[in-house]
């Protein structure tokens, strides 16, 4: 129930934003937690083929395993091109970024901070007249960032191809308690699988630190502090 608080309902949110139904085609940018949640999401809303792109192995196998398909970005080729490997058209109905303003490229610029490629990746991806959610995270200006645009808040966005489309996009921060409660009983009867995907490990609060630490360099595992003894792996 911990992912009840965030990641499971912002996940959500962003695939009602692309307007995932059932029989749908969803392309989500990032395995990360909020990419994992919303490839269960995508599923529960009756999507057919779930597709996630990402450049960290470990996560891909982790939804791999879970029954989903996947795209390594770190890799050599065209995203079009390996979606199209999988469905026979190099596009989806719908896209979701969950990823945000921390992407990076692909390939050999796998590596490399580029904040705008996994929202071009889902707007050049989706099919005209679909629909994307954004639930990752964008900000007005990231002082971290090595480059001196997106230290403005500044993007190289593909926006006239979205115009072309006629593509629609929902952004913003996610309204958790809309979808708590219906989250919370798809969990209890079983229509969500959350440990399938999230590899769940519980630790106590004075690990708290290393456990951030190996999350950030990207372990697929998605740790869950238990500062009272309460809880216990599954």
């Amino acid at each position: 129930m911990a992912f009840l608080s965030d990641i499971l309902p912002t996940g959500y949110h962003g695939c009602v934003s692309a307007k995932v139904k059932p029989g749908s085609t969803v392309y989500i940018a990032g395995a990360g937690p909020v990419g994992r949640a919303a490839a269960m999401s995508a599923r529960l809303l009756g999507a057919s083929c779930v597709i996630i792109g990402d450049q960290n192995k470990e996560r891909l196998a982790v939804l791999k395993k879970g029954g989903y398909q996947t795209v390594d970005l770190s890799t050599s080729g065209s995203l079009k091109d390996k979606v199209d490997a999988i469905l026979g058209v190099p596009e989806v109905d719908c896209g979701v970024d969950a990823v945000g303003y921390e992407a990076h490229g692909h390939g050999e610029n796998a590596d490399t901070e580029l904040p705008e490629t996994a929202l071009n990746d889902v707007m050049d991806i989706t099919r005209a007249g679909g629909s994307i959610g954004i639930p990752g995270i964008y900000v007005g200006g990231d002082p971290g960032s090595k480059l001196p645009r997106p230290k403005k808040g500044t993007l190289d966005l593909i926006l006239g191809q979205v115009w072309v489309k006629s593509l629609t996009m929902t952004t913003g921060m996610a309204p958790v308690m809309n979808y708590s409660y219906d989250l919370m009983q798809a969990i209890l009867w079983n229509r969500i699988d959350v440990q399938s995907v999230m590899d769940i490990k519980v630790v106590p609060l004075t690990a708290g630190v290393d456990a951030y630490k190996t999350f950030s360099d990207g372990s697929p595992k998605k740790f869950v502090l238990n500062p009272n003894g309460y809880l216990k792996n599954s």
